[in-house]
């Protein structure tokens, strides 16, 4: 085979191995790219509902903007009116004294203007001129007339005035006297001039407003800026909202409401483009966010990945030389987990002699403690022996005493032979009794957390065997009313442990120290190296024991 062919194989061997086996590198890019287009793909699903929700949230408050501006201006209607109704009771026209109604109207009308029209349809009064005046026809006399016929008053839609440039609209208000209309008082204004009720908080910026008279014509067009409210030309002829933004093919989110007093239609629209510049700016930052994202997360795997692979190839040659036997060194690494692996490989050899050597002294502590439980189950025979005649009773009290220590011992294997707690060592101990999760009531047992060492488990425990015997024959766990109490104590570095019996038969004092006694008493203190005291009051025996803490508790 020619070098060429042969380097030819060796590329195409790499090529296939890369691609059923790839670095580590590799899976690094996939799991970040895995880990980036959920997250990617769940941010552009919260802008769409996010984008959603605007929109809806807009629409709602450009019908509700509509209804505001809608009653903005019945309000000020309402007070045209109001005003009127007012001048058009004046007894000045009681009195047809004119001249001084056309002065009270004239001062009482800051913003408007008023006429006095008679049945023929004439203005005999005009506050925009010096009274007397001729007699002039009226300019636009629907709602006029219509005053005059149904004697309530009226609204005109809008209309250019003959001694004006602005559009205008009146309120008619019919004067009746003596059961006739002898007068309609009229009272008009500029129709822009409503458009000054509007503020920023009325309609917020880039906002619009249009305002259509019954017949469909402008009463006035307003746009909403950071420099406030501004009046719009906009055609008079149906008139769009769109128009007032300068660009009729605008897409536009918009909302009308018609009034009830005047029956003008008042249409709030704002550009979709306000609502979404929003959204448009939340996408921009996400394909740029996303693209910075996915170089860096592929640039940082790439990193990351030779970075961990290097480590991973000094932990494979450090497992082989363990499997030749030879020293393995732990190996520097930033990754944790691989010194963990490096630092176990390196331990494998030294821990298998630790366990040996742990073995050897785990039988020789096993064997230590035999001895000392050989030398206390001898020294209870002795003592049980040298108190007893009867072989029966000595074998009874060698039985119950054996079954005490067996009962610590077993509770002690269960913590490795450490030390067991007082409470748990309690519960065993009196199980046959009663005591324990669940028991009779007759125990009330109580006190510190205390953990024991096996030297004094077994000592104390022996001693509650001994008194919970007396007290099942003797005491008062001999009756049902009776009760025992079991408290213990830690005060600085002294234990105190107290057994008091109560609502047992009456006890005496005994004339005879049995073994019993023998164990609560001397072998329980000389064991702890402490002080026992033994009460047989009448109303129950107390035993108490205090000892120095350190000869009961581990250390």
């Amino acid at each position: 085979m020619t070098n060429g062919a042969q380097t030819r194989a060796n590329r195409s061997s790499r090529r296939f191995r890369w691609f059923h086996r790839p670095p580590l590198r590799v899976y690094l890019a996939f799991f970040a790219l895995l880990v980036l287009v959920p997250a990617l793909l769940f941010s552009a699903y919260l802008i769409v509902q996010f984008s959603r929700q605007q929109e809806q949230l807009a629409a709602g408050q450009v019908a509700d903007t509509a209804v505001i501006v809608s009653n903005a201006i019945d309000r000020e209607i309402y007070g045209m009116l109001t005003a009127a109704n007012v001048l058009a009771s004046s007894p000045f026209l009681d009195e047809e004294d004119l001249s001084r109604f056309h002065e009270r109207t004239r001062a009482a009308l800051a913003n408007a203007d008023a006429v006095l029209v008679n049945p023929q349809m004439q203005v005999v009064l005009n506050t925009r001129q010096p009274f007397p005046m001729e007699p002039a026809p009226v300019a636009y006399a629907d709602a006029i007339e219509k005053a005059f016929q149904t004697r309530t008053p009226q609204i005109s839609d809008v209309y250019y005035g003959p001694n004006a440039d602005d559009m205008l609209f009146h309120v008619a208000v019919p004067v009746i006297r003596r059961d006739e209309v002898v007068y309609v008082l009229v009272v008009n204004r500029p129709a822009e001039s409503l458009g000054s009720l509007l503020t920023n908080r009325t309609l917020p910026e880039a906002w619009a407003a249009v305002v259509k008279d019954n017949k469909g014509r402008r009463v006035f067009a307003a746009l909403s800026s950071s420099n406030g409210i501004g009046i719009k030309e906009v055609a008079q002829e149906n008139p769009s909202v769109a128009e007032t933004l300068r660009d009729e093919h605008r897409s536009m989110i918009e909302a009308s409401q018609t009034s009830f007093l005047t029956g003008w239609t008042t249409t709030v629209g704002v550009p979709r483009r306000v609502i979404e510049e929003s959204a448009s700016r939340s996408w921009m930052m996400l394909v740029g966010a996303g693209t910075i994202l996915a170089v860096f997360c592929l640039s940082l795997a790439v990193l990351f990945g030779r970075t961990v692979a290097t480590p991973i190839l000094r932990l494979s040659h450090q497992a082989a030389a363990l499997g030749r036997g030879e020293p393995a060194m732990p190996i520097r690494t930033r990754f944790d987990e691989i010194g963990t692996v490096s630092r176990a490989l390196a331990r494998a050899s030294r821990e298998r002699r630790e366990a040996e050597e742990q073995n050897r002294l785990l039988m020789r502590e096993m064997t230590h403690r035999a001895k000392n439980q050989y030398a206390l189950i001898a020294a209870i025979a002795r003592r049980a022996a040298r108190e007893s005649n009867d072989a029966s009773a000595l074998l009874e009290t060698l039985s119950q005493a054996l079954s005490s220590l067996a009962r610590s011992a077993d509770l002690l294997a269960g913590k490795g032979w450490e030390s067991a707690p007082l409470a748990d060592l309690i519960a065993t101990q009196l199980a046959a009794f009663g005591a324990g999760d669940g028991g009779s009531e007759q125990f009330i047992i109580g006190g510190p957390k205390v953990w024991l060492n096996p030297s004094a488990a077994q000592t104390i425990g022996l001693a509650l065997h001994e008194l919970a015997t007396n007290a099942a024959k003797y005491g008062a766990l001999s009756v049902a009313e009776g009760r025992v109490e079991i408290a213990w104590t830690v005060a600085g570095e002294e234990f105190a442990i107290t057994w008091r019996e109560t609502g047992g038969p009456p006890v005496a004092v005994p004339r005879h120290q049995g073994f019993g006694s023998l164990v609560v008493k001397k072998m329980t203190a000389r064991g702890l190296g402490g002080d026992v005291l033994m009460d047989f009051a009448p109303s129950g025996v107390v035993w108490r024991l205090t000892a120095p803490l350190e000869s009961v508790s581990m250390s």
